[in-house]
């Protein structure tokens, strides 16, 4: 094993450590507001919630960050090879941590359009629309990781499979706005609601619709 590798190895490895501690936060939080009495079932569920969000993002790095074969081959294809495949398997990830969000937010919606939200509340309402731009993101590669690492993550075929998915992410998007519309003609209050939907949709349908596609392609390689 040469320099770079052992220094891969101990990056994963506190990576995996930071995970595992995520984890154990998420549930001890998860945990502790479901088992005390100290907080409303409202703020329960909100903490609850978040501490199992924590949990499966710390449940997917360590994942991710995992030993695997493609780890000890050599050649300059199994790094990007693994990049991918940890970015794949985040596209999966995502649009799930979103639908969770998504149940909290509209909670937190429907506070707020009772004139009984807070701070709190809007911050609740928005989560669930910025996993949605995460999705998209990870999916156009605008995120952190892609675009440090773009000679390993870009090539013909992921630009190919990124145009098709965005297309179908943009007819989401177009229906997701339009029915929001129509109901924010009849009422408003549904028609503001339902926009958060239609973005958490769409961002779902670039992540999953790229993820598939990639996953398709590999299996015809």
């Amino acid at each position: 094993m040469d320099d770079l590798d052992r220094n891969e190895a101990r990056a994963r490895q506190r990576k995996q450590r930071w995970a595992v501690g995520l984890c154990l936060l998420g549930l001890a939080g998860a945990g502790l507001a479901l088992s005390e009495r100290w907080v409303d079932d409202t703020t329960a569920g909100v903490i609850a919630g978040m501490g199992f969000g924590l949990f499966g993002l710390g449940a997917l790095i360590a994942w991710m960050q995992r030993p695997g074969e493609v780890d000890n081959r050599r050649g300059p294809g199994a790094k990007s090879e693994r990049m991918q495949a940890q970015r794949s398997m985040l596209l999966w990830i995502l649009p799930i941590v979103t639908v969770v969000f998504l149940f909290e937010g509209t909670r937190a919606m429907l506070s707020i359009h009772r004139g009984e939200g807070e701070m709190f509340d809007y911050l609740r309402a928005g989560v669930p629309v910025l996993y949605a731009w995460v999705a998209a993101a990870v999916a156009m590669g605008w995120d952190v990781n892609s675009r440090r690492y773009r000679k390993y993550l870009e090539d013909e075929l992921t630009q190919a499979l990124r145009a098709r998915a965005v297309v179908w992410a943009f007819v989401v998007v177009m229906v997701g706005a339009t029915l929001a519309l129509g109901l924010g003609l009849w009422r408003p209050e549904l028609g503001v609601m339902a926009i958060p939907f239609a973005l958490a949709a769409a961002g779902a349908t670039a992540a999953l619709r790229f993820a598939w596609l990639d996953r398709e392609a590999g299996r015809d390689g």
